[in-house]
């Protein structure tokens, strides 16, 4: 459609803009009184020079793609999904850091991933066995032996917590486990872990565009737990995103099988002295341009600055402009927004919780405010590339690897529908039909 730049469209431009003032004005008595608190929690710091006395470590960083619906036929669909990593190491004597030449497992190509995935609409039960079998398949874990792992952690933290006085109780089966979070007031889901399809959120089996999104993200995750098995040591994993776990309303059990594999990604990143960092570029954090706006303005448009994101469980505080947001900061993660100039949005960066109390959080808060310093700037320094100034060069060069383009979209779709007419198919049966009909 040709789209007509005339009033009627100016009138749309009115009428969006409108809207969005009246959200700011809506909301402003409560943003002044979060920027008054978040102003005293904000910490500047002096980056480390590009060239400095440090000891060197490696990072790594995954981000996914795909593309959906490469191939359909009625209710058949076929996608694309890739995921893809970048691994370096710092030389601080230098300036520079240097690739890590590593290929994981898991890897179809020096970069990475690439899957094909076959989705139709499907009874419930056969899609989650194609799911299960992915998973297995990438991860190399069954999900069941994943969820049982993940919410034993997440009972005894919580008993630790609770009764840090008491030996902790044996959590060897479901049973032992669900006593002991009845008696610490702890909410799980009433159903069996093993009957997960049941108690857990899935799009309808005829949604293939949710599916698609579940198994993008397990590659995604599947690509991060290879790297973590490997021989080489990162003191950072970055990924893409955020930790957001689901949570139902007054239970303590995450709801979607990528929690899962992300809360375990975090548990064995830990047993291995690495740091989780999910990196959000784009985030719903209301206002957050505001802030941006205002704090540059009084701190200097070039400062580098960075806030933890307070809650209610450990700072005794939340934020009104967070109250009907429950998953910022996330089940067991903790956020902080980072800023690293005003050419850059400001990130909003998640870490495991376990990772902070460990590393991190000191009843000393002068050591823990040198913690955090220590960390941000280690950080920014792998921001540094003038390639991608400001962002971390190690996602910018996963997220340059993962992406599908258009053609090369095309030419997958071609060399499939080939593959299957050199197995007797009819080729036409599988170009789409706009396609076929010369409307794309």
């Amino acid at each position: 459609m040709q789209v007509f730049f005339d009033k009627t469209l100016e009138r749309e431009f009115e009428k969006v803009y409108t809207k969005f003032k009246s959200i700011e004005v809506s909301n402003d008595e409560a943003y002044q009184e979060d920027l008054g608190y978040l102003t005293k929690l904000i910490t500047v710091f002096d980056p480390c020079s590009s060239i400095c006395n440090k000891d060197d470590f490696n990072s790594a960083a995954i981000d996914g793609s795909g593309a959906e619906s490469i191939v359909s036929l009625n209710d058949i669909s076929i996608h694309l999904l890739t995921a893809a990593f970048a691994a370096d190491k710092t030389n601080f004597s230098m300036g520079t850091t240097s690739r890590i030449d590593l290929t994981p497992p898991v890897c179809t190509n020096p970069e990475g991933i690439t899957r094909l995935i076959l989705l139709r609409e499907d009874k419930k039960d056969e899609v989650w066995e194609d799911f299960e079998d992915f998973i297995l398949y990438n991860y190399g874990e069954k999900l069941i032996d994943v969820i049982f792992r993940v919410i034993k952690d997440i009972v005894a933290t919580a008993y630790k917590m609770s009764k840090p006085n008491d030996p902790l109780p044996k959590l060897d089966t479901e049973a032992d486990i669900k006593i002991a979070a009845i008696k610490i007031g702890l909410n799980l889901s009433k159903e069996n872990f093993d009957n997960y399809s049941s108690w857990m959120v899935s799009p309808r089996a005829n949604a293939p565009r949710g599916w698609f999104e579940q198994y993008r993200e397990v590659l995604e995750y599947s690509m991060s737990h290879s790297l973590l098995q490997s021989d080489v040591h990162f003191k950072y994993l970055f990924i893409d995103g955020s930790m957001n776990m689901l949570m139902s309303p007054g239970q303590n059990q995450p709801r979607l099988a990528s929690n899962y594999l992300l809360r375990d990604i975090n548990l064995k990143a830990l047993q291995k002295k690495t740091c989780v960092v999910a990196v959000s570029k784009t985030t719903t954090f209301p206002f957050i341009y505001r802030l941006a706006q205002d704090l540059e303005k009084e701190l200097g448009a070039e400062k580098k600055w960075f806030l933890k994101i307070p809650t209610k469980k450990r700072d005794g505080h939340i934020l009104n402009i967070l109250k009907d947001r429950p998953h910022i900061p996330p089940a067991y993660g903790v956020t902080y927004l980072f800023h690293f100039s005003s050419e850059i949005p400001v990130l909003r960066i998640d870490f495991d919780e376990k990772w902070w109390y460990e590393n991190i959080h000191s009843t000393d808060k002068k050591q823990e405010k040198d913690k955090e310093i220590a960390l941000f700037q280690d950080i920014d320094w792998l921001a540094r590339d003038v390639r991608y100034y400001g962002y971390f060069f190690d996602l910018a060069f996963a997220h340059n690897s993962t992406i599908v383009r258009f053609a090369d979209r095309d030419e997958v779709a071609d060399r499939l529908i080939s593959y299957f007419a050199s197995k007797g198919e009819n080729p036409k049966m599988f170009i789409h039909p706009r396609r076929r009909l010369g409307l794309m």
